[in-house]
């Protein structure tokens, strides 16, 4: 029987936890009627021009009732606390620092090919990849809690558009990107800061695009998406 991975556990886990607290919720009505209060005010408070604020912040705080008040919550956050302690512990405390560079991508085959990409997820803890040389794709990776820091300062990226998807639930991340690519970026938080170059937006709860470079003619260009959950987003030019 093959193994389940780390990651396939995890989602297990949430799955499960997800579904006890759903269950649990609609089986105590002491729970169940400020969960349907609270929707209900939230409805209202969207749809309604007047006294919207308020309905709001009445809606959300009787919805956090029944999820703090959920054992399966608490004992999801005690075993994540504990999950998160143990792998910090087997990591170095210090931000994750990828600096990419690249070589020239091979000519692609006809066939239909499957690979891993060279920077992966990681859930916790740090990863340090330095002076490491492979051929570009497009960087798709989710981080969960931590700083990282990605360098495409001595990237030879292909001609045209250029995808770098990062999704992080706490911590901060930078970018820096080369002088000749041009940028686009799309970043969503919940909370934190976008700064890109030398402009710098709030953000709390919203998405923003951002052109930096627009009106300007370039061979190459790299988008940007980020989701943090709180965090802020730094695009430096190095």
């Amino acid at each position: 029987m093959k193994k389940m991975s780390k990651t396939s556990l995890i989602g297990w886990f949430m799955l499960i936890t997800a579904i006890g607290m759903g269950l649990e919720i609609l089986l105590n009505w002491r729970l169940f009627i400020p969960l349907l209060i609270g929707c209900f005010l939230i409805y209202k408070g969207k749809s309604s021009s007047k006294n919207r604020n308020v309905y709001l912040i009445i809606g959300l705080s009787l919805l956090a009732i029944p999820i703090l008040s959920s054992a399966f919550l608490k004992f999801f956050i005690f075993a994540a606390v504990i999950y998160g302690l143990i792998e910090y512990s087997k990591s170095k405390k210090q931000a994750q620092k990828i600096i990419v560079e690249t070589i020239e991508p091979e000519p692609k085959s006809s066939q239909i090919k499957k690979k891993r990409p060279f920077i992966k997820n990681m859930f916790v803890g740090s990863q340090r990849v330095v002076n490491e040389v492979f051929e570009w794709d497009d960087i798709n990776i989710q981080c969960g809690f931590g700083d990282t820091v990605i360098d495409l300062g001595m990237t030879m990226l292909p001609q045209g558009e250029s995808v770098v998807v990062i999704r992080n639930l706490v911590g901060n991340i930078q970018l820096l990107v080369p002088f000749d690519a041009s940028v686009v970026i799309n970043h969503s938080s919940i909370s934190g800061k976008l700064k890109v170059f030398n402009d710098e937006t709030e953000l709390f709860n919203s998405n923003i695009i951002y052109y930096p470079d627009s009106g300007q003619q370039t061979l190459r260009t790299i988008k940007i998406i980020t989701n943090v959950l709180v965090g802020n987003v730094e695009v430096k030019r190095i």
